[in-house]
């Protein structure tokens, strides 16, 4: 296993990073998903909200610089989990760093914008949008969907959340946003219930009303099939102490939903870490690690591990 650096990923066509998902990156998941047919790969994309501490994330323990900057929070050379000689995981990474030493886990480094904003609202808004410095409507992995599948299938976009995220908004696709998917039903009054029901599936002849159609019949039965999924869905993996939501992706793709695109976030902006940081982000790190290896394993258990690629990131780092 060797350490993947910044400048191979972007020669080889992949950077898991904000600034090239209009180039390789998007490119590469487009032509995989047109290619791959009936085992077509998936997306699952982890933000970790807040800004997370990259430096004291994957550590550079062999940089004496590293310790002059930081004499009182550096997490010290027999404490990290061994990369190579220079760079060490955060000790609460255990679960990454089982990941690591099998082969399934790659670590990009210093992946930004030139003239980052240090705002976690701005930071926001530029990652989500793909477009820093700049402005964009719709967010990168909206417009993913929208050059992934063009015409459908509609479901092709989940966002596991309490509100849905910038990040997904799509010029052609209507995102699936959910938290219990238990509860997961159309909000409408009593009155309206039975008339949503029965949504006109054929053309109307009126393009305005074919659009609405189309997007309740997906509200629908999008509810119907998480439901479904979620109610269907047993398994014996340990998630850790916070699953950070990702049984619910797992129930969704064991039972076929037709979503390629999955976007969940760290709740509360966890990440926000200033006043006693290095027990509380060790600790929200163990979270976040021990989450993604129980996915990956259960993903293994259902032999479906290698149609799936988690990509992790947060807003901005922290400086030294």
């Amino acid at each position: 296993n060797t350490m993947l650096n910044r400048r191979n990923l972007l020669k080889s066509g992949f950077a898991a990073g904000g600034m090239a998902l209009t180039g390789p990156f998007q490119q590469s998941l487009i032509d995989q998903a047109r290619a791959a047919g009936d085992n077509e790969r998936i997306l699952v994309v982890f933000e970790l909200s807040g800004g997370n501490d990259g430096l004291n994330t994957v550590v550079p323990y062999g940089d004496d610089n590293y310790y002059k900057l930081r004499p009182k929070i550096g997490i010290k050379p027999d404490e990290v989990l061994k990369l190579d000689e220079h760079w060490g995981m955060n000790p609460g990474l255990s679960g990454l760093h089982r990941l690591w030493n099998d082969g399934d886990l790659a670590i990009v480094h210093g992946c930004g914008y030139e003239r980052p904003s240090f705002s976690h609202f701005t930071s926001m808004a530029y990652w989500h949008t793909g477009s820093p410095n700049s402005g964009d409507e719709f967010g990168w992995y909206g417009r993913l969907a929208d050059q992934m599948a063009p015409e459908g299938p509609s479901n092709f976009l989940v966002n596991v959340d309490t509100s849905q995220s910038l990040a997904v908004k799509s010029r052609l696709h209507t995102p699936v946003v959910f938290d219990e998917p238990d509860r997961f039903q159309r909000r409408t009054l009593a009155q309206e219930k039975d008339i949503i029901e029965r949504v006109n599936r054929g053309p109307t002849g009126n393009p305005a009303r074919d659009f609405l159609n189309a997007v309740s019949l997906g509200a629908n039965e999008a509810s119907s099939l998480v439901r479904q999924a979620w109610s269907g869905y047993q398994t014996p993996v340990d998630y850790g102490l916070v699953d950070s939501q990702l049984p619910k992706i797992a129930a969704c793709i064991s039972a076929g939903f037709p979503a390629r695109l999955y976007y969940l976030a760290f709740r509360n902006n966890a990440f926000d870490t200033h006043v006693q940081q290095p027990n509380l982000h060790q600790r929200l790190l163990t979270y976040a690690a021990d989450s993604v290896h129980g996915f990956i394993r259960d993903l293994e258990r259902l032999d479906l591990a290698d149609r799936v690629v988690v990509m992790m990131f947060s807003e901005f780092g922290r400086r030294a």
